[in-house]
């Protein structure tokens, strides 16, 4: 997307709204989440390459790495109030 976006244009991310971090065993939602990221969305992320294989559920620590390393500088968890999705904006 940084390839793509005008300097002045926003990216939005959505993804599952889970824990800012990892703590086992995990709620129901977490442990669903978890299940469905490793029998789905790994192997598809694997599926073609280059591929880092992100797989499971992603948090906003990833999700900022991801968009420091894509060239945006941070991103901000937007104020969305929704129990199943976080949605971010990619500050450029």
């Amino acid at each position: 997307m940084r390839g793509l976006v005008k300097d002045d244009g926003i990216v939005i991310v959505v993804d599952e709204r889970t824990a800012e971090e990892f703590t086992a065993p995990g709620d129901d939602a977490e442990r669903m989440l978890y299940g469905f990221s490793l029998l789905h969305c790994l192997p598809v992320g694997m599926a073609e390459q280059p591929s880092i294989g992100t797989g499971t559920v992603m948090r906003p620590a990833t999700s900022r790495r991801y968009a420091q390393e894509a060239g945006f500088r941070d991103i901000k968890i937007l104020p969305v109030e929704n129990e199943s999705w976080r949605f971010y904006r990619l500050i450029q």
